[in-house]
């Protein structure tokens, strides 16, 4: 976390009972499958290594590169660690095989680097199968020659398959039941397989194999398009707040913010909130973002600065400097912050996690 994040007025509440109750219910909803809670980007930016002190049940994490699995192991975490992204060098690859860490193998130069890599250690790995992502991973017309091939490495441990869905949050799309016909058809069903992410949990109950992986419904944001059930369960994780530095009364045809965007439609009470694009608050808005403040749901106006944001106040009594402002959290969801941002609530999660302090509650 940035130093200066503990020195600012944003600051974000991590809920690690939300967090318990969302794994649980996405364990229960995972059904028979093992759950792996991702935890990559500082946990989506609720802190890694304390998400992962706290589901201590977890059957296993998920990072993108070596060195984020290697923070949770020098903190003491001792779980199955997946390593999203691969080893990029011998060094690396001798760091998973040292710590017991489990890379993804998805290119040429991993099969080329176990070769040479001497005794792996019963190290574990997962293959995985481009099956319509496009990015990482072999093409399913070869995934039996590389099967024949880690086979032949007589000290690796066991061979597990995952795959990456596309397109599973928007449940009118034909794309997520294609990925998986080209699974099936790889007639590969004595593995065990990773293929859910969040979306595929909630939203695609075909895509159930031995193993799955939580993300952004993990930190209680719906990943489906279309937010029908599953925010009725998630609970939200991560709540942003600030302050209030100062309310201004202005007048109709007042103008307000950089660029003097807004024109106050008339008479209004306006509140300047201690937060802004340095603290992660997302600049790009459009006109229907809101904060709560005493419990009253009010719009932002003009444009979000550095270090502060402008909010309608008119309907809020006696708003004073120092009043709590939530930024997002239940009350505005995280989710609705990020439809008017044009952006996805991965973004703007990670984005504040880096910038502002955190204070855990249990």
């Amino acid at each position: 976390m940035n130093s200066h994040g503990l020195r600012r007025h944003p600051y974000a509440v991590i809920d690690l009972e939300a967090l318990r109750h969302n794994y649980r219910h996405l364990k229960k909803t995972a059904g028979h499958n093992r759950l792996i809670a991702v935890v990559k980007a500082d946990a989506y930016g609720h802190g890694a290594v304390e998400v992962a002190r706290v589901l201590d049940d977890a059957d296993a994490f998920a990072v993108a590169a070596v060195g984020e699995a290697l923070a949770l192991r020098e903190a003491g975490i001792e779980q199955k660690i997946l390593v999203l992204g691969g080893f990029t060098t011998a060094v690396e690859l001798q760091t998973c095989i040292g710590l017991s860490i489990d890379p993804v193998i998805h290119h040429q130069f991993h099969l080329d680097a176990l070769r040479s890599g001497g005794d792996l250690n019963d190290l574990d790995i997962w293959l995985k199968i481009d099956s319509g992502m496009g990015r990482l991973g072999f093409n399913v017309e070869v995934t039996h020659g590389v099967l024949d091939f880690l086979h032949d490495l007589d000290t690796l441990g066991s061979i597990r398959l995952m795959t990456h869905l596309a397109n599973a949050d928007d449940m009118t799309s034909p794309a997520t039941e294609a990925q998986l016909a080209r699974i099936r058809a790889l007639e590969l069903d004595g593995y065990e397989w990773g293929i859910a992410n969040s979306a595929g949990i909630l939203g695609w109950p075909n895509a159930h194999h031995a193993w799955a992986r939580a993300g952004i419904a993990l930190y209680g944001a719906d990943p489906l398009s279309d937010r029908r059930d599953a925010q009725r369960e998630l609970r939200p994780v991560m709540t942003m707040k600030s302050v209030v530095l100062a309310v201004n009364a202005h007048a109709r045809g007042d103008l307000i913010g950089y660029g003097n965007t807004y024109c106050c439609p008339q008479d209004m009470s306006v509140a300047v909130v201690a937060t802004g694009y340095a603290d992660g608050y997302p600049r790009h808005k459009i006109d229907t973002a809101q904060v709560e403040v005493g419990g009253v749901l009010c719009d932002v106006v003009g444009r979000v600065s550095m270090d502060m944001i402008t909010v309608d106040v008119s309907a809020v009594p006696d708003v004073g400097v120092g009043d709590a402002v939530t930024l997002f959290g239940g009350t505005p969801a995280v989710t609705e912050l990020a439809d008017c941002s044009e952006t996805i609530a991965y973004e703007i999660l990670c984005n504040v996690g880096a910038h502002v302090r955190r204070e855990y509650i249990r």
